[in-house]
């Protein structure tokens, strides 16, 4: 269970410091339109994660997948989290994407957080990578698994309220420099995730 708790939360710090259009978008909202809009847009994006884990666990479990083809999910899974993660070293993120001053929508914000990080191919197939960590694990019971992606989720949802909170001052932080070196850690948190999973299939499966 400990296992499962760190593993989450270490996995969740890197998710949750992607530069992209959802974490820049938070930002946006949360200076322009205050706190509280940042809180239901993050929260926007939290629903959207969590359908989409029970979108691509249920997949997993009705095609067999966590059984029958366990380690080519596995070692597909590890090979897209690298993926994610050399792309993340190497992407060159500009600082002017803070500096769109364009006015924040009087919506729905749940409604725009969940539909922007929904509407991103890459976010499911990220998540679809995701579950196959979970499936490499076979030591892993129910609880397990469910500690994991709470984990996961809790971390995610605790750092976005964090991030709109300092919304103002992080993006005075936000330096090219500072950029760069999140890129760099959400890089190699995700290699590394990627590389265990490919590792365990090849020298730890039976």
């Amino acid at each position: 269970m400990l296992e499962a708790v760190i593993s989450g939360i270490t996995f969740g710090l890197a998710l949750a410091f992607m530069l992209g259009p959802v974490f820049f978008t938070l930002l946006q909202t949360s200076i322009q339109e205050g706190f509280r809009a940042g809180v239901y847009f993050a929260a926007g994006v939290i629903f959207s994660d969590l359908l989409l884990i029970v979108i691509c666990y249920v997949f997993a479990s009705q095609v067999n997948l966590m059984n029958n083809h366990r380690d080519e999910m596995g070692i597909i899974g590890g090979l897209v989290l690298c993926a994610f993660g050399l792309f993340q070293l190497l992407k060159k993120t500009k600082v002017v994407e803070l500096q769109d001053r364009k006015k924040a929508i009087h919506a729905q914000y749940t409604l725009r957080g969940f539909l922007l990080n929904t509407l991103n191919p890459m976010v499911l197939l990220f998540w679809l990578s995701v579950v196959g960590i979970v499936a490499l694990r076979s030591h892993y019971s129910a609880a397990d698994r469910l500690t994991f992606f709470a984990s996961v989720v809790c971390t995610v949802f605790t750092t976005d309220l964090l991030k709109s909170y300092l919304s103002v001052r992080l993006k005075r932080l936000l330096t090219e420099k500072a950029i760069r070196r999140l890129n760099w850690f959400t890089g190699i948190v995700l290699i590394g995730f990627g590389a265990e999973m490919v590792i365990r299939v090849l020298f730890f499966q039976s």
